[in-house]
């Protein structure tokens, strides 16, 4: 049997792909937070926590497909969640070359509680917004995190969806549904 030396390969590499954003063009909600974004003008967006355990990369990868849509301009997400401090200035340079490339600049972050760099990047983007979720954000962490950053940073909070705990690995399987708990 002969082969085309010039077929594509099967690949064996894991890729991961981002989920759709519905209906950019229709969904007035994301329209709306759009707006609500272009308040003042800005090119690199830190996406920070207000408390531990809120989920910010989600939310980045989100706001940079809807600047895409909105305007046609290249954007790139920076997953800077777990950032150490050696690493913290080359980071910044980093993110400065992308601007300067021209693109818009998502910058994930935790809260300050579970990495004090978040603080300095958030600084170093030219605005922020703050993930809550309700029920869990701690309210006098988030006004520490207004407070260290600057309120005038802040473009507004989002609400974000709460992230499933994932199940204890001891903890026995949950019943088919219509079966009573053992």
């Amino acid at each position: 049997m002969a082969t085309d030396e010039h077929a594509p390969q099967p690949s064996t590499a894991l890729v991961r792909r981002a989920p759709d954003v519905p209906g950019l063009g229709d969904d007035v909600r994301l329209q709306l937070l759009w707006l609500g974004l272009q308040q003042r003008s800005w090119r690199s967006l830190a996406v920070m926590a207000a408390s531990e355990g809120i989920e910010t990369l989600t939310v980045a990868d989100t706001l940079a497909k809807i600047a895409w849509a909105y305007t046609g301009q290249p954007s790139c997400v920076f997953d800077m969640r777990d950032l150490n401090l050696r690493l913290l200035e080359h980071q910044i340079r980093d993110m400065a070359a992308q601007l300067q490339g021209g693109e818009r600049v998502f910058v994930a972050l935790r809260s300050i509680n579970e990495n004090p760099t978040a603080v300095p990047l958030a600084m170093a983007a030219d605005a922020v917004v703050l993930c809550v979720e309700l029920g869990r954000t701690d309210i006098k962490g988030a006004q520490r995190t207004l407070a260290a950053i600057g309120r005038e940073k802040f473009l507004g909070t989002l609400l974000v969806p709460a992230v499933p705990k994932e199940r204890a690995p001891d903890a026995p399987p949950a019943p088919p549904p219509g079966e009573p708990a053992r």
